[in-house]
């Protein structure tokens, strides 16, 4: 087993929550870290995010401190188990400025290149910043609801208290399934590229729909496509994608979008490049 160590983490990404029969249900959390040169990702899994005490919880853009253990079993370099009752918020990084000066000294990639090392390599960089040269359409699709033993898996999470995990003898609402899926269409910076498509896994647009879940279902995707598609992607905005692979080895290439960076144009400009 990996010793532990002491991180510090600037949070870029929290995915929406998955079922999970142990946790309740678990977040991928995302980020770079900040305690070491040069700054490095970071990824920490699992997180039972809504099962942790609120003097836990933390947001996106918050800078944490963790004790973390590499997960040995993901070749992944940037995968950690994280000792969720270490996990303590030193600093909010509000602002675009703000968070400029961090991500300002994280190179961006694109994801051509992540696509070609993780097909080549177990072990490439599994985490990326990418800018998104040209936006060639998103697409909208009606989620289907949780499987059968997605299902099984929070039945089996209602019948748990918070007590069993963090002592306390509360816990979250079940798990609800967003009515949307998103996925972008979209060009990187590479020469020549392609085109690639990436599903949106990030909890904010999952948090979206929630806090709209009377809102009907054509006015919702008006309302999904105008914040997710014309806003972030406003041409004042410099956009770039968060990016991240699966660890199953079979679909180590394939990359989803894990979050959206739209600062606006003069902050994104201090990015380097690769």
């Amino acid at each position: 087993m990996a010793l532990p160590e002491s991180a510090r983490v600037l949070v870029v990404v929290k995915a929406t929550p998955q079922p999970s029969a142990k946790y309740g249900d678990t977040v991928c959390v995302a980020g770079i870290r900040i305690d070491v040169q040069p700054y490095r990702w970071i990824r920490l899994y699992p997180v039972p995010f809504r099962w942790m005490p609120a003097d836990g919880q933390f947001a996106k853009y918050d800078i944490i401190e963790a004790s973390v253990r590499r997960r040995t079993q993901d070749s992944r370099p940037e995968s950690y188990v994280p000792d969720v009752d270490s996990i303590r918020v030193v600093e909010k990084v509000e602002g675009w400025p703000h968070r400029g000066d961090y991500l300002g000294l994280v190179p961006t990639t694109t994801t051509c290149a992540l696509m070609a090392a993780a097909a080549a390599r177990h072990d490439a960089p599994s985490l990326g910043l990418i800018r998104v040269a040209i936006l060639d359409g998103i697409e909208l699709e009606d989620h289907l609801g949780w499987s059968a033993e997605e299902r099984a898996k929070i039945a089996q999470s209602m019948s748990m208290s918070e007590l069993d995990l963090f002592g306390s003898p509360t816990k979250p609402p079940a798990l609800r399934a967003p009515r949307l899926k998103l996925r972008y269409r979209y060009r990187c910076q590479e020469a020549g590229c392609p085109g690639h498509q990436g599903q949106n896994l990030d909890w904010e647009l999952t948090a979206f729909q929630n806090r709209h879940a009377r809102v009907p279902m054509p006015r919702l995707r008006e309302m999904v496509e105008d914040r997710f598609g014309r806003m972030m992607f406003d041409p004042k905005r410099s956009t770039a994608f968060y990016m991240g692979n699966f660890e199953a080895a079979i679909k180590r290439s394939r990359f989803s979008v894990l979050g959206t960076y739209y600062p606006p144009v003069e902050v994104a400009s201090k990015q380097p490049l690769f």
